[in-house]
């Protein structure tokens, strides 16, 4: 993007948003390092996930975005999807490049796989902090032109010559700290293996629809509708769908798992109504977005409801 800021490194010109990469990976390194620290196995397993990390995150950034960006359809060959000095990446690669170098990483410290990817979901968390700040210094993370003018006259702004657009990038970074001190607190409590990495996919699932919602930036985009959005509502419902199989697996979970099992479509129509209202509608925006946090509402509370439910059956309270 010609517009991203750059700096002076050594006598090379480097983006500033890289910088921002670069911090969030040791921040997603350092938490993974120290979550891993007290057991040889597991400090392993973190460094080989941490090494290959890095690498499978970029080749499977680039991967997703050449593959799945319209805008870059026209350019797709094999010269134009190696040139990384052109830009272009998806987060979703990048994160789906770290749980394979957990898989690595689980089976050469040879631990479970259920625990290496707990410790890696707040780790990725606080990768995405200073990434998605980082995003400040691109054309990237803002919104549709701002209609609420409280709003647009607020820190949560970002001015050009023709409007005011909302800093998206502001909201996800607060978004995956909130998302990571939740997962933080619960890897301290009693709890089945992996539920922490299927909290995470949760939070985050619920949360990153919203905000792709948000983001107008044309990144990954089709129409009114990203491709990263729809990844964000399939985590969800993936979070979902491995809560309800596993409470009805023990056939002491109620009606819980079959209410939520039976109300993704309902979730998923619903969303996508919302989307048709917040393009096209003349519903005012604010209004728009309030509705679409009231549809997303209902996973995060069904999710969380199984999720005490089967911690409490592991006590053996309920």
């Amino acid at each position: 993007m010609e517009d991203a800021a750059v700096f002076s490194l050594f006598g090379v010109s480097a983006h500033t948003y890289g910088l921002a990469l670069l911090l969030g990976c040791w921040a997603g390194l350092l938490t993974l390092f120290r979550l891993s620290r007290k057991r040889e196995s597991e400090a392993r397993a973190a460094a080989v996930t941490g090494v290959l990390a890095l690498p499978l995150g970029l080749v499977l950034a680039r991967a997703v975005f050449v593959l799945l960006d319209p805008g870059f359809a026209p350019f797709l060959n094999l010269k134009n999807a190696l040139d990384l000095t052109g830009g272009g990446f998806a987060m979703y690669g990048a994160l789906l490049g770290a749980i394979l170098a957990a898989l690595l990483g689980a089976r050469a410290g040879k631990i479970r796989l259920a625990r290496m990817l707990d410790l890696l979901a707040p780790s990725l968390m606080a990768f995405l902090v200073p990434a998605r700040l980082g995003e400040g210094f691109t054309a990237l993370g803002i919104s549709r032109p701002l209609t609420t003018q409280w709003i647009a006259d607020s820190f949560l702004a970002y001015r050009d010559q023709y409007d005011a657009y909302l800093r998206t990038y502001l909201l996800e970074a607060a978004a995956a700290l909130a998302v990571m001190a939740v997962l933080l607190v619960y890897l301290r409590r009693a709890h089945k293996a992996g539920r922490a990495f299927t909290l995470g996919c949760l939070l985050y699932g619920v949360s990153q629809t919203l905000m792709e919602s948000l983001r107008y930036d044309g990144h990954l985009r089709y129409s009114f509708i990203g491709v990263q959005q729809v990844l964000s509502a399939a985590l969800f419902t993936g979070a979902l769908v491995a809560l309800a199989v596993s409470l009805l697996k023990t056939r002491k979970g109620g009606a819980l798992p079959i209410i939520a099992l039976a109300a993704l479509p309902v979730i998923w129509s619903a969303a996508v109504g919302v989307e048709f209202l917040v393009d096209r509608s003349s519903l005012g925006k604010l209004a728009s977005y309030g509705l679409y946090l009231l549809v997303l509402a209902v996973p995060l509370a069904l999710g969380v409801l199984m999720l005490r439910r089967e911690d409490r059956l592991a006590k053996g309270t309920d």
